[in-house]
């Protein structure tokens, strides 16, 4: 799945304080329909939320090989999603052979304390899934774990990817 992160960082003249271990806010997501150089449609999903790391040590350094096995998803990635699906009237966790987790990278950030807004950008290549929602969170790089926020619901049914507006 193609993704993106984009980052906003805000700066203050007081440094307020925040706990070491990662906060976040969930504060909305969009799903428009993004045009390559081709021509090609395909519905791209935004993730926006805001975060708060007081030491400020969120983020990881680039790896020169992110295809090993041997290295944990926690060394690898530092931002997680877990997707329900609506079945049978009841919200189902989808399991991680289904596509049910992604795993995102923060590039890595260094300022404390630190507080911002991040957009999450997701593709959906293919729209297997009708009425969703995600649970997220965050690990920085002492492995402290943060809060776990949930999306709103998001429909995806009736998103006609080859009509012209």
């Amino acid at each position: 799945m193609f993704s993106t992160l984009l980052l906003m960082i805000s700066c203050n003249e007081i440094d307020p304080v925040y706990p070491d271990e990662p906060v976040i806010d969930y504060q909305g997501f969009g799903l428009y329909i993004s045009i390559d150089e081709l021509g090609n449609r395909s519905l791209m999903g935004q993730l926006t939320f805001d975060f708060t790391d007081g030491d400020g040590n969120l983020g990881l350094l680039p790896l020169i090989d992110t295809n090993d096995l041997n290295v944990p998803d926690t060394v690898k990635y530092n931002f997680f999603l877990q997707l329900y699906d609506l079945q049978d009237y009841e919200y189902v966790e989808i399991p991680d052979e289904e596509g049910g987790i992604l795993r995102y990278r923060i590039p890595y950030l260094d300022k404390q304390p630190l507080s911002g807004t991040m957009d999450l950008e997701i593709s959906y290549p293919v729209i297997k899934y009708d009425t969703i929602y995600y649970t997220f969170f965050i690990i920085d790089r002492d492995y402290n774990r943060s809060n776990t926020d949930t999306t709103d619901v998001i429909v995806l049914s009736g998103i006609d990817l080859e009509e012209e507006n």
